[in-house]
């Protein structure tokens, strides 16, 4: 499992999509800036989860419960079933949405809060994890 992070339009995409080959692989794109993190089924033998800062907000305004341990579940299964064969990849993508600055509204500082931990949860369970700035990667894990 691997989990890329950096600033919003810095060329985490492009960056992954060179690093991993991913031209003409067998994967499965799926973007979560629209939620939908709890459908996710593999397809292919690279999936690749994009915008995991807005599945996290989607989570915070529409599910009930911990959302926290929601997405720790989803990352423990898609885990599971990347460790089920060698040639399969869980890559997730998440953008950095606070850089230290302490939103002003209640809503706004739950979601950097949550993105934050789920990012912690996500770095825990990775075996490689890099920071994208201007799709320079600095390898922060592994």
């Amino acid at each position: 499992m691997y989990f890329i992070t950096g600033g919003s339009f810095n060329g985490k995409a492009g960056w992954v999509r060179h690093h991993f080959c991913l031209e003409n692989a067998d994967t499965q794109w799926i973007p979560l800036f629209e939620g939908g993190f709890e459908e996710i089924q593999p397809a292919k033998s690279t999936l690749v989860l994009e915008g995991l800062e807005y599945a996290v907000r989607f989570a915070l305004m529409h599910c009930q419960g911990d959302v926290r341990e929601r997405f720790r579940e989803q990352m423990l299964r898609l885990r599971k079933w990347e460790e089920e064969h060698p040639e399969r990849k869980v890559i997730w993508i998440g953008s950095e949405i606070g850089k230290g600055i302490v939103p002003i509204d209640p809503f706004s500082r739950e979601w950097r809060d949550m993105t934050g931990w789920v990012y912690q949860d996500l770095v825990e369970v990775s075996q490689k994890v890099w920071l994208v700035w201007y799709g320079l990667a600095t390898t922060l894990k592994g």
